[in-house]
């Protein structure tokens, strides 16, 4: 529950200090939040045990949550970074001049290719004569959490801007600093949990292994009774 709680107020400070619509700025943070901390965050927490809202749901039914979750994520992504791109090109401003524009244009792009992992892990029956299902599933969701990292360092890079100095300070400026860290351990606590058992499971023994051992014993015991 405390997940849901810091990504939804997350997004509703940030949304009231943009006041989105009021320029064309405004949605650049507003859709960034929304697409990182609120949609991408809810579809990843989503398959836990202890924090989602469809605990009792099916599987089925969450990974198609799931994935209208990351698609409305992607088009606010989208959406954010067309926002500051135009304003910036209306501006005569350089682009990714900061730390902040770079790492959140690797964010941005890293949810493509976390899509594309997505596509292959919803089809990976299809494709296991190239890869197994399970490392097409670890590879994906790897590669989300590593996009949803770079989301919140540069939400928490956005905290030195000059346009959120002048809106939050003290300890407003301080939870808006450390909620995305926090949810970057919750989410990265999330994954972890659902598949690093799978990668630490042992691969069982093949049968005729076993059989040849069994005929091994057996044939050593004959000997020892001759």
């Amino acid at each position: 529950m405390v997940v849901h709680l810091l990504s939804l107020g997350l997004t509703g400070v940030i949304a009231y200090l943009a006041k989105p619509g009021t320029d064309l700025f405004s949605w650049h943070p507003t859709l960034m939040t929304a697409s990182f901390a609120l949609l991408m965050a809810q579809a990843i927490v989503i398959f836990s045990p202890e924090s989602s809202l469809l605990v009792s749901s099916s599987r089925q039914d969450k990974i198609q949550l799931h994935w209208i979750l990351n698609l409305f994520s992607i088009l606010g992504a989208a959406g954010g970074f067309g926002a500051v791109y135009l304003n910036k090109q209306i501006a005569n401003k350089d682009h990714f001049t900061t730390w902040h524009g770079r790492i959140g244009l690797a964010a941005v792009l890293g949810v493509i290719l976390a899509a594309l992992f997505g596509i292959a892990s919803k089809y990976s029956s299809n494709l296991r004569s190239f890869i197994k299902p399970i490392n097409t599933k670890i590879y994906h969701a790897t590669i989300a959490l590593l996009v949803f990292t770079l989301g919140m360092s540069a939400m928490c890079l956005a905290c030195y801007s000059h346009w959120l100095r002048r809106r939050a300070e003290g300890y407003l400026w301080r939870i808006l600093f450390f909620t995305p860290v926090v949810l970057c351990v919750c989410m990265a606590r999330q994954v972890t949990q659902s598949y690093l058992p799978r990668v630490a499971q042992p691969t069982p023994a093949p049968a005729h292994n076993k059989t040849n051992s069994t005929e091994k014993r057996s044939s050593k015991h004959v000997n020892k009774t001759e």
